[in-house]
């Protein structure tokens, strides 16, 4: 995710938090300390509730880590690479590279994490009832987080896409259709209908119980599992697609090429600015050796232009490469997994063309237009 930093690493996988984290944190610190604690366990100081909420607060978010890594460990032992885990003012995220290839998979990967959410709010309820810490601050603060690892496993088990339960659901489908796509609408119709429950609930909330921030709470959340939902079957239905579609049916079959000697100067002027281009293939004898983009040349004065070859500014490696049998959301997956504008079609180490975001955005447009499915 954007606006999020880097912590440390587990496994191999990147530990982060979203600058909305520290939000949430603030918060639950101070209506622990503030709030539920006092209310719970009169009679102690106020820097013991203090302390209790900030500990709590962080082990919270700790509660969140485990479940969120649990999917990740899964992921990976299925093949599933994943750069990172980002945590957020919602709680988690998993970041990644492919979504599961088969229903048992993300049946796996899913019901994991909330089963996790339940060890630790067995460990921490057990952990309360040890006898030197029975009736202390500990052992509150122990009870508070078995009882908040029990709700966030149980809310995470409700069958709406894209919670946890919901991809269960999803999987169940999935795997007695053989339909992704009717698998992920079903599952995120569910999702839907929670989301407007949840926002039922927060305005129940807001206008009758006199709850201002529960409501404003469980209707964000409600908004957000709404929104989330429409957005998966929308990713679905596009990933389907493109996946009907040939790399081939979207590049020109002679793609313009330069050679490596050529100036920096002569590129901008015969290709992006009469082609108005952004990237061109470099082939050295028909083969592929690099791509040059406008990036790179803003990375060079403009009096050197001249004087400056592309082979000193292009991209050699790594050189991101579909083939024209390839179909297009295998290169959509590398435009999103390495944040570029473009890949190369390559085709028994010659160049086959060059395909670009605007033109899968424009074939899309084009066919939505016509009413066309592919």
């Amino acid at each position: 995710m954007k606006s999020s930093f880097r912590l440390f690493r587990i496994a191999g996988i990147d530990i982060g938090i979203h600058f909305t984290w520290i939000f949430i944190f603030i918060f639950f610190s101070w209506s622990l300390a503030q709030g539920y604690f006092p209310l719970q366990y009169p009679g102690w100081s106020t820097a013991v509730y203090w302390i209790m909420g900030i500990i709590a607060s962080l082990m919270i978010f700790v509660s969140v880590l485990l479940h969120e890594l649990a999917h990740s460990l899964v992921a990976k032992r299925r093949g599933i690479e994943v750069k990172s885990i980002t945590l957020f003012i919602l709680g988690g995220v998993s970041n990644l590279e492919d979504e599961p290839g088969k229903p048992s998979a993300e049946f796996a990967m899913a019901i994991v994490g909330p089963l996790t959410s339940f060890v630790l709010a067995l460990i921490f309820f057990g952990l309360s009832y040890i006898p030197q810490s029975s009736g202390n601050p500990g052992a509150a603060m122990l009870s508070y987080l078995a009882l908040i690892n029990v709700f966030l496993g149980a809310f995470n088990l409700l069958p709406g896409f894209p919670l946890d339960g919901g991809r269960v659901l999803r999987s169940i489908i999935w795997g007695s259709t053989g339909d992704l796509v009717k698998a992920t609408n079903i599952a995120g119709i569910v999702g839907q209908v929670f989301g407007w429950l949840l926002i039922g609930v927060g305005l129940f909330f807001i206008f009758w119980v006199g709850s201002l921030f529960t409501g404003l709470w469980l209707a964000f959340i409600g908004w957000f599992l709404n929104s989330s939902a429409d957005a998966s079957r929308k990713e679905v239905a596009l990933r389907e697609r493109l996946s009907l579609i040939k790399v081939r049916e979207m590049v020109n079959p002679n793609p313009e090429t330069i050679g490596p000697q050529v100036t920096v100067d002569e590129m901008v002027r015969n290709i992006f600015s009469m082609r108005h281009g952004r990237a061109v293939p470099v082939c050295r004898d028909d083969k592929l050796v690099g791509i040059v983009t406008i990036t790179d040349v803003k990375k060079i004065p403009r009096e050197r232009w001249a004087t400056t070859p592309v082979e000193q500014i292009m991209t050699r490696e790594p050189l991101y490469t579909v083939s024209p049998e390839d179909n297009v959301n295998t290169a959509m997956k590398l435009l999103v997994q390495h944040d570029i504008n473009q890949v190369l079609v390559k085709q028994d180490e010659k160049c086959a063309g060059l395909l670009s975001r605007a033109n899968i955005i424009n074939r899309l447009q084009f066919t939505h237009e016509l009413g066309l499915r592919r």
